[in-house]
């Protein structure tokens, strides 16, 4: 289950931060390719939730992300 992404514009190479359950999952738009970028960074607790991760999106804006982003969080759920 997704409970939140957030998403800082492409500022820094882990342009969106995905909630999953109680982990937190970096990534860019291009989760899957050598080149891209898709990892791990802690649990809940472990992790501080604010603006500094970017602008939280909505339910209707998940649609809108890159269908690799889209996947990888299925692949995670």
């Amino acid at each position: 289950m997704i409970l939140k992404v957030w998403d800082n514009g492409g500022k820094t190479m882990d342009r969106y931060t995905v909630r999953i359950r109680n982990d937190y999952y970096g990534m860019n738009e291009r989760p899957f390719n050598p080149q891209g970028f898709c990892q791990y960074v802690g649990s809940y607790g472990g992790v501080k939730e604010g603006r500094h991760l970017g602008r939280l999106l909505t339910r209707i804006e998940f649609k809108t992300l890159p269908a690799d982003v889209r996947k990888a969080i299925v692949e995670r759920t």
